[in-house]
This record gives C-alpha cells, structure tokens and sequence, in this order.
C-alpha cells in the first residue's frame, strides 16, 4: 500500500484515520468511530479488512441492515491471501450469517454459514430451523464484547437454556423470571464468542451472548409454590408440560453468580448455592387454562403434593 499515494480528499493516510480508530475505541468515542468506519472503506475499498473492521462496528451497534452490506463486501473481496492469514475461515461471513439472521434474510444467511463453512445448511430461502443441540445464553449481557457495542437491556442479566436452530439464533427452552424481561420460546439472535461454560450432564458447553430479541413470544410466566414433592414428580409434570408447548423449570434450584463465575468456568472453590428450602419453587409457562390441563390431573394423582400457590407474574 502506498501511503503517500493513498490518501483521504483531506490529505490523511489510511495509518493517520487507523490511529484515530483505534483511539476512538479506547476512549469509547462511537460517534467518532463510525465516521472513521466510513472514512476508512472509502480510502481503501478493495481491502476485505477494512470492510470487516467495518461491519464489526455496525454490528456492535445493532446496525443490522449496514452490518450486512459491509460484510458482504468483505466476503465478495475476501482473497487466498486473507484466508492463509485466518486459517481458512472467512470472519466477515459468520457476521454476514448474525446480521442476515437478525434481518430474516435466510437466503444470505444460507450462503454465509456456507461461506463459512458450516455443514448441514442447504440454500434456499426458508427459515433456517435445524437442531444445533441446547446451548446456554446470556439475557441482557452484563458487559460488551465489542467496543461501542449496544447490549440488550430488558431486564437482569440471567443465564437460560435454548434449542439453537442456526449457527445464530435459538429459542428458549427454560422458563426465565421475570426480572430478566424474557420469555419461554423467546426467539433471540446469539453471538458466536464463548463467554464462560455451563455444565449439560457430563459435558462443557460455552454460552454465547444475546445480541438482540427477535421475538417475544408473548406466553405468560408464572410461579407455583408446591410442597410434598417426590423424587420423579417434577420429571412427570414436564414430560406432561413439554409436548404441550408448555414451559416448565425448577426456580428452587437457580444459582445467583457473581460476574466472575458467570463468564468464566464455575466451579466448588467459588459456589453460589441456592439457598435451601421444603418448598418447591416452579417457573411455568403457557395459558392459565393449558395449564390446568396438566396440573390438575397430575395433582390429583399425586395426593403428597400441595399446590400452595399459583401466581401469574406477568
């Protein structure tokens, strides 16, 4: 690159505007840097580099529609030599797939997880709505992974379980409280950055950050308090619950975490226990009377437990 020949109408060279960028991230100038974005792909349009570091700022701030163009002109001028430098995987097109997922453009989305290199994806139009296994998120990101980045604020931070249809989004599967301003069967875009793990059984899996609600399933939340409950109960009630497309978890059990434990690898030596207790808290979801449809016949079968309450949260 010739720096004297490559140069802004303002005489600047693509070092001076690349100086100004990264101390606009530092300082957490975003009104700077986005014009810097923009200064920077205009002085240098054929770098796939410039069209990435771009994108990744429009990402940040949930600018979906200009996220997308940006990265997939970076993929479009992606070359062998880029590849070599990134082991051969294209970055800009997984932020190409989050910003078309967000968008509901499945067609681009399609081709950038194939980009990529994700298996499995056939091109089309369609939803994309795979089985990519459960996966833990984070609501409402208690910090950002990327400068100037617009984290979703609908509530408390909380840790919940989905079923992740795409490399990008995923569904609720747990039923969250209702400080975290979530539902069951939210459908939320996810990034692909691990931040921290969560144990499933005998297995390690990462959580990944919500970036954005894409839909709110709008089912009520609420709470059971029960007593007298037996081993097996509660598996009945869910296995009851689940192909009703009801929500059912054991808030009895959560465990509060410090920021720390929550990105990183919990473990004994730093515990957030639940605190113990005879009743037996539920989180449920659905409408009142698909809920009765199931509690009902199950408590009556079961005369050792106690619904004590019944509450609707919101």
């Amino acid at each position: 690159m010739d720096a004297q020949r490559d140069r802004t109408t303002s005489g600047r060279t693509p070092k001076h505007v690349w100086e100004d960028w990264k101390a606009a991230d530092a300082a957490g100038d975003a009104a700077a840097a986005g014009r810097l974005a923009t200064e920077m792909t205009e002085l240098l349009p054929e770098f796939s580099d410039m069209w990435f570091e771009a994108g990744m700022y429009s990402k940040a701030r949930g600018d979906w529609a200009e996220s997308a163009a940006r990265n997939l002109r970076a993929v479009e001028l992606f070359t062998a030599e880029d590849a070599a430098r990134y082991d051969g995987v294209n970055p800009a097109a997984w932020n190409l797939g989050i910003a078309a997922t967000a968008l509901g453009d499945w067609a681009t989305a399609r081709r950038a997880w194939a980009a990529y290199g994700i298996q499995g994806i056939e091109p089309g139009d369609e939803l994309i709505d795979l089985d990519f296994g459960l996966v833990p998120i984070r609501l409402n990101p208690d910090r950002p992974s990327l400068p100037h980045q617009i984290v979703p604020d609908l509530g408390d931070t909380e840790t919940v379980w989905c079923r992740r249809r795409s490399p990008a989004h995923a569904v609720i599967s747990s039923v969250p409280m209702q400080s975290s301003g979530h539902r069951f069967r939210d459908v939320l875009l996810h990034d692909g950055e691990p931040k921290g793990t969560r144990r499933l059984g005998d297995h390690e899996l990462s959580v990944f950050d919500e970036l954005a609600r894409l839909d709110d399933s709008g089912l009520p939340t609420w709470q059971a308090q029960l007593t007298g409950t037996r081993p097996g109960d509660l598996e009945a009630l869910a296995n009851t619950l689940g192909p009703r497309g009801l929500g059912l978890d054991d808030w009895s059990g959560i465990r509060l975490m410090c920021s720390a434990c929550s990105h990183g690898n919990p473990d004994a030596d730093h515990d957030h226990a639940p605190a113990s207790t005879e009743t037996t808290v539920l989180g449920l979801a659905g409408n009142e009377p698909d809920l009765h449809a199931c509690l009902d016949p199950w408590l009556a079968a079961r005369p050792h437990v106690v619904l004590a309450e019944l509450t609707h949260l919101w």
